[in-house]
């Protein structure tokens, strides 16, 4: 049975994963490093391809990367690890590379990655810190490889054709008139939705912030598990809007042509996030798991991410345009590459909080998906009922008494770090909190369409 993977550009089938390893990895030998990433098979193909090249100039030995796949994105790769060494001292892998920086921080916290110093050279090119993000781990235990800027991404044909609004800033896929017209992803199985959900509490305030997400979960036709399915449904047509990363947006919106999809990044009121990369705890190839770490830092690993495919150090099969963590190479390519903006120059109206985020990650996405994913169904006929003409009939001070109660917040944004460092952290407290809040919101929700009900 064929399986079908995305790439920005569509949809292509493959005999089965073994299948696809091996084609990358046709042999087995002394030079080669065990790499496991939420990255699509572009980059990987790509990565595999350079990482061939560099080695082979940098080292005299052609090397060979095995990929190791744990099905899924980032949160499903942390999860994977995290079992793998409860049961043995090495989960027979070197490097994780890809999904976030958050991830990368959790593993140093349970003592999962291993210390490594650079070449002085490589280090030299990349600043310590983007906005108040680290980019380089202070104990060189992760590294930024690449940037990740995150928007909003719309299919312009169909919002044309329905006659919906522009949407350029987070608050304007709040908008009542696009319910049923945005694709979203469950948090806790994408680390680059996660990421995009916390990065609108910290811009607005986590008050304003979870207002704005109850909002948008209830213009959502539906959550999907993949981030990358979900750009898809934009580019298609099947939905109108949709929140992403800058990898898949302009992706989508190079292949349908950017006056059919556009991709935007809310102006200062979003960020650009390190995508890190680390060798993991009793590496099976310490030496190639260097090498490997060295290369993703490297001037050929970083014009792999500018320059577009088919030029000099450019990608050779798969369109992947992503943001260096080199700053000197955005006045170098000016005019060759497709990143359109630089971010080391780009307006931020906010400092993002990468120690609150990483902090309390697991629990924040569980909580949105209690409240927002687990019952969405729920949910999504209260934010309708409160749009409806029945809604508009009651007193103005009334209705707005109603909105508020929906968009508040379930508990204080002290209250959800307490609970990061207490409940959180026992399964069985955990799993009572999970109760707890879905029953919590589908009472608030049937209260509230009750009243509009009754009135």
């Amino acid at each position: 049975m064929n399986t079908f993977f995305f790439r920005p550009s569509g949809w292509f089938p493959i005999l089965g994963m073994g299948v696809w390893i091996s084609l990358l990895c046709p042999c087995a030998g002394q030079d080669e490093v065990v790499v496991i990433s939420p990255n699509w098979d572009g980059i990987k193909e790509e990565t595999a391809r350079a990482f061939n090249a560099w080695h082979e100039k940098n080292y005299g030995r052609p090397a060979i990367i095995r990929w190791r796949e744990a099905g899924g994105g980032a949160s499903q790769i942390i999860r994977f690890l995290r079992s793998e060494y409860q049961v043995e001292s090495s989960a027979g892998i070197d490097v994780l590379d890809g999904g976030g920086s958050d991830p990368f921080r959790e593993l140093e916290k349970d003592g999962l990655l291993m210390r490594y110093d650079p070449p002085v050279e490589l280090l030299a090119q990349i600043p310590a810190d983007l906005n108040g993000m680290e980019l380089i781990d202070p104990d060189h235990a992760w590294f930024c490889t690449a940037l990740s800027g995150f928007g909003i991404l719309t299919n312009e044909r169909a919002r044309r054709a329905i006659g919906l609004p522009e949407a350029r800033t987070w608050s304007d896929l709040t908008d009542p008139r696009l319910c049923g017209w945005i694709s979203a992803v469950d948090p806790r199985a994408s680390s680059s939705a996660m990421q995009i959900y916390e990065i609108i509490l910290q811009a607005y305030g986590w008050e304003k912030g979870w207002g704005t997400l109850m909002q948008m979960s209830g213009n959502v036709r539906q959550f999907l598990s993949s981030a990358a399915a979900s750009v898809v449904e934009v580019g298609t047509g099947d939905d109108a809007y949709g929140v992403t990363i800058d990898m898949y947006g302009n992706a989508q919106a190079a292949y349908y042509g950017a006056e059919n999809v556009r991709f935007v990044l809310p102006e200062g009121e979003t960020i650009v996030s390190p995508d890190a990369v680390a060798i993991l705890k009793n590496p099976p190839h310490p030496e190639m798991a260097r090498h490997y770490v060295e290369f993703t830092l490297s001037r050929d690993r970083q014009l792999l991410w500018m320059m577009p495919r088919g030029s000099p150090g450019g990608a050779k099969q798969y369109t992947i345009n992503r943001m260096s963590v080199w700053p000197a190479l955005y006045g170098e390519c000016a005019g060759m590459t497709p990143i359109a903006s630089n971010p080391f120059t780009m307006r931020n109206d906010f400092v993002y909080n990468s120690t609150l985020a990483a902090k309390r990650r697991g629990v924040l996405g569980v909580l949105i998906a209690a409240w927002m994913i687990d019952t969405h169904d729920v949910l999504v006929g209260t934010w309708k009922a409160l749009n409806s003409p029945a809604a508009q009939k009651l007193a103005p001070e009334q209705r707005e008494k109603l909105l508020a109660r929906f968009l508040a917040p379930p508990c204080t944004e002290a209250e959800l770090s307490t609970l990061a460092d207490t409940d959180w952290t026992d399964p069985i407290r955990r799993t009572t909190l999970i109760n707890r809040w879905q029953n919590e919101a589908l009472d608030r929700e049937k209260s509230l369409l009750a009243q509009i009900d009754g009135e």
